[in-house]
C-alpha cells in the first residue's frame, strides 16, 4: 500500500531568480554551449554522469534516441532575439529522450520507458549494457502519457515488456484524455492488475515521492528519492527554459500550468540542493 504523505513545503515555495547571464567569447559553437549552459547552471545541481551513487542508491542515464538532438527556438513560439542572442545556441539547443533506471536495496525502479520499438527506441539496448533484462525490472513509474514515455511499455507484436513489474501512474493522468489514448488503453490492457495509481503527494514503493507537476500533460509528475529529482518533461531545452522559464515548448498542454511548476520545482531543488535529471535534459556522452 502506497504511505500518504502531506508535502505542504511544495505549495509555499516561491519564484526565485535563476542562474547569471551568459557571457561567451569563444571562437567555436562546441565551446560557446558549454559556456552557455555551465553559467546557468551555476545555482543548481544537475545529473553529471550516466551512473551515479547517491545515499542507498545508483542511478543510470538511458539515452533512449540515437545520435543527438537539438531543439529549434521556433519550438517554444516567438523567443525575442534578444533572448536568443543570450542563450547563444544558434544551431539549437541539446536535448534527449531519456528514462532513468534505480538499484536500491535489491530493487530495481525504472522510471518510463521510452519510444519503443516502432520509433527505433534504445531503451532495451541500454539496458542491456548495464546488465539490466526487463524481467529484472521491479517497477516501472511513468511521468506522463506520451509516446516518447510510454512507447517502450510494450513490444512490437503488442505483448508487455516488463513481465514481472508493477507499473505505477498517475491518476489525474489515468482519467485525462491521454488515458484514453490508443498507447495507454493497450498499455492498461496488456498490464492489468500489475498497473496502480497514484496521486501527487503519495510514497511510493523504494520511498519515491509523487510530485504534482502538472502543465506539460494533465498528470505529469516528477519523483523524488532522497536527494534525486526526476523531473520529467518539466523542461525540453535547458539552455532556453532554465533562465526564461517562461518559455514553453508548443507540446505543453497548459502553458500556464507548466510555467508555475516549472519555477515552483526548480526553485524546490534549488533551495533543498537536488540533483536534477529530466528526459529531455543530456548528461554524458
Amino acid at each position: 500500500m502506497m504511505k500518504k504523505l502531506f508535502v505542504a513545503a511544495m505549495t509555499a515555495i516561491a519564484l526565485a531568480g535563476c542562474g547569471g547571464s551568459t557571457q561567451n567569447n569563444a571562437q567555436n559553437n562546441s565551446t560557446a554551449q558549454n559556456n552557455a549552459e555551465t553559467s546557468q547552471q551555476s545555482d543548481y545541481k544537475f545529473l553529471d554522469a550516466k551512473e551515479k551513487a547517491f545515499d542507498g542508491f545508483t542511478l543510470y542515464w538511458l539515452k533512449d534516441n540515437e545520435g543527438d538532438n537539438k531543439f529549434p527556438f521556433d519550438l517554444f513560439g516567438n523567443v525575442p532575439e534578444d533572448v536568443k542572442k543570450d542563450v547563444n545556441m544558434p544551431d539549437g539547443m541539446p536535448s534527449s529522450i531519456s528514462a532513468y533506471l534505480i538499484k536500491t536495496n535489491g530493487k530495481t525502479i525504472l522510471f518510463d520507458a521510452g519510444l519503443g520499438p516502432s520509433r527505433n527506441g534504445q531503451l532495451l539496448n541500454e539496458l542491456s549494457k548495464i546488465n539490466v533484462t526487463p524481467e529484472q525490472i521491479d517497477y516501472v513509474y511513468i511521468t506522463h502519457f506520451h509516446g516518447d514515455h510510454i512507447g517502450g511499455m510494450l513490444k512490437a507484436d503488442g505483448e508487455k515488456v516488463f513481465t514481472n513489474a508493477e507499473v505505477y501512474v498517475s491518476r489525474l493522468e489515468k482519467e485525462s484524455d491521454l488515458g484514453k489514448g490508443e498507447q495507454a488503453v493497450k498499455m492498461f490492457e496488456k498490464y492489468g492488475d500489475k498497473i496502480h495509481v497514484f496521486n501527487f503527494g503519495d510514497k511510493l514503493p523504494e520511498d519515491v515521492l509523487a510530485i504534482d507537476a502538472v502543465g506539460h500533460t494533465p498528470g505529469h509528475t516528477a519523483f523524488q528519492k532522497g536527494n534525486l529529482l526526476i523531473i520529467g518533461d518539466l523542461m525540453h531545452a535547458l539552455a532556453l527554459q532554465l533562465k526564461y522559464p517562461e518559455y514553453c515548448p508548443n507540446f505543453d498542454g497548459d502553458k500556464e500550468k507548466a510555467i508555475a511548476s516549472r519555477k515552483r520545482i526548480l526553485d524546490f531543488a534549488k533551495t533543498n540542493g537536488l540533483t536534477i535529471c529530466g528526459m529531455h535534459l543530456t548528461v554524458a556522452k
